[in-house]
């Protein structure tokens, strides 16, 4: 059964969210590929914090779900500059959420210095770590069922923070509640807010926040792929 077919018939929600991260803008603005890389990764926290309760959601599904994805990104990136002339690097790497990635390829090449980086040969080496991890056992602290609404709603009655206050009306510890914004891709609403109140833009660039070493698997896409 085609993918998008299935996840509806178990889950909509999750459905709607592949299909958007599947028609995801991405963008080559810049001459480093961390530039594209920052506008163009995409943290599947939706697909972790509903695999805590649907017990479908395996190692194989994510590996279809993460190449469902990666194959409609492969499809766009054709109508896009950087096709015709060096081509791309597509990245699924690991983090609190799998996160997936495109830059152009530049004479930089492997753009992340974070950590130490762990090659992987296929995607199913990085998606395969999050069998045994919990969304709900990170939040442990605190209310975990946190929606994108909901944070949004309190970030923006506390005038834009994101310090202590809004993290303990969310009830979580305040780096969590910043790992959070970052894996939702709540970063341009949460400073969208804080700029309403007149707080400077949060820097949430391009962070990893995993652990020092890290798992990440690299495809490369040459000029004018077919």
């Amino acid at each position: 059964m085609e993918l998008l077919q299935y996840t509806r018939s178990r889950s909509p929600e999750l459905a709607e969210y592949i299909d958007a991260v599947a028609h995801s803008p991405l963008s080559f603005d810049g001459p480093h590929p961390l530039q594209h890389s920052s506008g163009n990764h995409i943290h599947l926290w939706k697909l972790e914090y509903l695999a805590d309760t649907c017990d479908w959601i395996d190692v194989d599904y994510r590996v279809e779900c993460v190449n469902h994805i990666l194959e409609q990104w492969r499809r766009r990136l054709k109508g896009l500059p950087p096709y015709n002339d060096r081509g791309y690097r597509i990245y699924v790497y690991e983090d609190l959420a799998p996160t997936i990635s495109v830059v152009a390829e530049t004479e930089i090449g492997f753009p992340y210095s974070n950590g130490h980086p762990v090659f992987v040969k296929n995607i199913r080496n990085v998606l395969a770590l999050y069998e045994d991890r919990s969304w709900k056992d990170y939040f442990a602290s605190g209310d975990w069922r946190i929606s994108e609404k909901r944070l949004l709603d309190v970030v923006t009655r506390n005038k834009g923070s994101i310090s202590k206050p809004t993290a303990d009306k969310l009830g979580v510890p305040v780096g969590k509640l910043r790992s959070l914004i970052i894996n939702m891709g709540l970063s341009v609403e949460v400073n969208s807010v804080r700029k309403k109140f007149q707080r400077r833009p949060a820097d949430f660039s391009n962070e990893l926040v995993c652990s020092d070493r890290w798992h990440v698997f690299e495809r490369v896409l040459p000029s004018r792929y077919r």
